[in-house]
């Protein structure tokens, strides 16, 4: 539930503060792509695994994070989550104080966008990622015709299509925007993260989260 506005000044925030350089209580929308601790089988797979490419945490530690911290009154997070790790993602969102509302999928199509794309799996070869939506309060909707569907090509490992900005941006368009575990930094968006400029152009200015 979000606190009472004459509450809200007294919030308790966390000391250190470990988003800098977010604001605490000031953001309607957070994106987030947390790095999923999950096994995997066989060498082939784990080159490929997401352990190769950046550091990892325990749900634990995810946990800890005070997410909520983050935001005003009224506000939705929106989270990528792994396959395997469905149920996980609902229970962490709720551990950063949000209500699980709806899922949505980036249906994923090849580097060229001519097929679909071809990933690693147990069961099915993955085709397809998810991210589920919760929210704190009762965030204001901007646009009503914004599909819980992306199509849109892979490109490097663990980058996500430029489209779930532009959605969030049509949906929330009054209200300061923040990224967790970024990768690239945008206008109109602050970004938190160890890697929060690695897709960024190299003329990038962007001061990278600690």
């Amino acid at each position: 539930m979000p606190l009472p506005d004459a509450e809200r000044a007294d919030f308790p925030v966390s000391r250190p503060w470990p988003f800098s350089p977010l604001t605490p209580l000031r953001y309607g929308v957070i994106l987030a792509d947390p790095p999923w601790r999950f096994r995997t089988w066989g060498e082939h797979n784990q080159a490929k695994s997401a352990s190769r490419h950046y550091s990892l945490m325990t749900m634990d530690e995810m946990k800890a994070l005070p997410v909520n911290q983050l935001a005003t009154d009224h506000c939705a997070l929106v989270m990528w989550a792994v396959q395997p790790m469905i149920p996980e993602a609902i229970d962490l969102m709720k551990a950063w104080g949000f209500r699980y509302k709806t899922m949505g999928t980036w249906a994923k199509q090849s580097s060229t966008g001519r097929k679909w794309a071809f990933g690693t799996g147990y069961l099915f070869r993955c085709a397809a990622e998810f991210f589920v939506v919760g929210t704190l309060g009762e965030p204001v909707i901007g646009a009503r015709d914004v599909r819980n569907l992306i199509v849109a090509p892979v490109r490097e490992h663990s980058r996500k299509p430029d489209e779930m900005h532009a959605n969030l941006e049509r949906l929330f368009p009054c209200v300061a925007r923040a990224e967790l575990f970024a990768r690239e930094s945008r206008p109109g968006w602050e970004t938190w993260g160890n890697q929060s400029t690695k897709f960024d152009p190299p003329s990038s200015s962007v001061v990278e989260a600690a």
